[in-house]
């Protein structure tokens, strides 16, 4: 599990239309608003700002890609409900 520490931002799409082509791995967290799917992601990576946080719901609004190689990928979705 050492790469996670690695874990860069890459980029934010507002749909997947604009995200880059399908390849490698990728596992996104996915869930109702407020869940804590950022603040899991930050804990899994040891990293406590790669994906922002917040205690408002709602607030991350992009679908948010961040890298741990070439073929691996985290991905944090915007909560829904």
């Amino acid at each position: 599990m050492t790469y996670f520490t690695q874990a860069k931002f890459a980029l934010s799409a507002p749909d997947i239309k604009h995200l880059g082509p399908d390849s490698g791995v990728e596992v996104a967290f996915a869930g109702r608003s407020n869940a804590g799917k950022s603040s899991a992601l930050n804990t899994l990576t040891r990293q406590k700002n790669l994906a922002r946080t917040s205690k408002t719901p709602g607030r991350t609004q992009m679908i948010n890609v961040f890298e741990l190689d070439e073929q691996r990928r985290l991905i944090d979705l915007p909560g829904y409900g």
